[in-house]
């Protein structure tokens, strides 16, 4: 099996796995990012597998494709608020919005995730070394970076200054944490 057939098969499978972030909630002190899309479960789970898209929005794959492909993005799969204003001391957290599993993960610098085929498309052709490394963890069982729909991410604090984090799948989704 290809490492691209192994990580959407881990992907589906991770599309049903509850992510629980322990007795933390949404307290004041905690910003929240939203992950977002707008996959169409018929075309996206004909083409990869059920379970990959839990969603009921209305862009179908092709269509996604062909965006991605035009303007090296898709609009609707995107991080909000781009950037994220926050004060020391807070903790940042993402909760998955959309209906196909993301990552919220802190990058030294932006690049590529770990699907070859949406590098590609997107313009990314490196990955980003903090994507790599999940890879080889999800490669390996360890589906915890991993985040379905409805799911969210634990709090953590963040020092001051300017934090990037993508998701891991859809490379061109990425937010900037500015802390002051």
């Amino acid at each position: 099996m290809t490492v691209t057939k192994q990580l959407v098969a881990a992907l589906g499978l991770a599309a049903g796995v509850a992510v629980f972030a322990g007795a933390v909630g949404f307290a004041s002190d905690i910003r929240t990012v939203k992950m977002n899309d707008q996959c169409d479960p018929q075309t996206f789970n004909a083409a990869f597998g059920p379970g990959t898209c839990l969603n009921k929005g209305g862009v179908p794959l092709d269509t996604f494709l062909a965006e991605l492909t035009k303007t090296q993005q898709a609009g609707a799969w995107h991080f909000a608020p781009d950037p994220l204003r926050m004060k020391e001391g807070q903790a940042v957290q993402a909760v998955n919005a959309g209906g196909e599993v993301h990552t919220f993960t802190e990058v030294d610098e932006f690049g590529g995730g770990f699907i070859p085929e949406l590098n590609a498309i997107s313009g990314n052709p490196f990955p980003a070394p903090e994507c790599s490394q999940i890879a080889a963890k999800i490669a390996g069982g360890d589906l915890s970076d991993l985040i379905p729909p409805g799911g969210k991410s634990a709090p953590d604090v963040e020092d001051p200054g300017v934090i990037h984090y993508q998701c891991c799948i859809h490379p061109w989704m990425r937010t900037d944490v500015i802390v002051r």
